[in-house]
């Protein structure tokens, strides 16, 4: 599926998904058995209707959590992508886009992981507020954590970074969030990923992709985006009729 950006900074998808490159005879024969590409072109002229624009300005918002799910293929990673390049044409030095897997994890102890800016005692609230607070968790590389708590890390990071960015907005981006973690451990990380955003809704927001619906319930989305194979769909939710516990994050100091 194509996302395009238009030039009133909406994102725009087709009705269609592209279809790869046909490449062999039995490529051409699985095409026609179901419609796609030029392989059947004369037979199923394909239409290019394009649906409702998505306003990335009414998603994006302090406090807020976009969840964009649906199948493995149906466009999640390039409207994702998409949004990126919104983001950057309307803000360029507004926003600051956070990318939690491609944050690289230091190889140090946990504490040692957020530079010497911020204070040891900023440093163990902010890991606590994560759930890494266990004090023989403090001591470990990233390394030697599990999975979930590697992920766990990350959102302390991507805290951290934003605060340091020190613009009017941060933005948590993470595309397959959480799926190659069991169940049990997304929805802990997708809960810790709730409380960061509400810990620090006047700056921070968070996007995130997954084709896992279970982790709605856990992740409280302001607003989920299905793709559906050339259809994209918004549902507005009010996710703020939710009980947000205010969490003291730490600001970043030196000494």
């Amino acid at each position: 599926m194509q996302h395009t950006l238009n030039n009133h900074g909406h994102i725009t998808t087709s009705e269609r998904p592209d279809c790869p490159p046909i490449r062999s005879e039995r490529a051409r024969v699985v095409a026609e058995w179901f419609g796609l590409g030029k392989a059947v072109k004369a037979k199923r002229p394909r239409r290019s209707r394009a649906s409702a624009p998505i306003d990335f300005a009414s998603l994006v918002q302090p406090g807020t959590l976009v969840l964009i799910t649906g199948p493995s293929g149906s466009g999640k990673s390039s409207l994702l992508r998409c949004l990126q390049e919104t983001c950057a044409a309307q803000s360029p030095t507004q926003a600051a886009w956070i990318d939690l897997p491609r944050l690289v994890l230091p190889d140090a102890p946990l504490t040692d992981c957020f530079g010497e800016d911020l204070a040891l005692e900023d440093v163990l609230a902010l890991l606590g507020h994560v759930g890494l607070g266990e004090a023989w968790s403090y001591l470990r590389t990233p390394d030697e954590l599990s999975d979930g708590q590697r992920w766990r890390l990350r959102l302390a990071m991507g805290i951290h970074r934003a605060q340091a960015h020190q613009q009017s907005q941060a933005i948590l981006v993470a595309d397959e969030f959480a799926a190659l973690l069991d169940r049990v451990t997304a929805c802990v990380v997708s809960h810790a990923l709730r409380r960061t955003v509400d810990a620090c809704a006047a700056q921070l927001c968070a996007i995130v992709a997954t084709s896992h619906d279970d982790l709605i319930r856990a992740l409280r989305p302001d607003v989920i985006v299905r793709c559906d194979f050339g259809r994209v769909e918004v549902e507005q939710r009010n996710a703020r009729t939710h009980t947000a516990t205010e969490v003291a994050v730490p600001r970043q100091t030196r000494g």
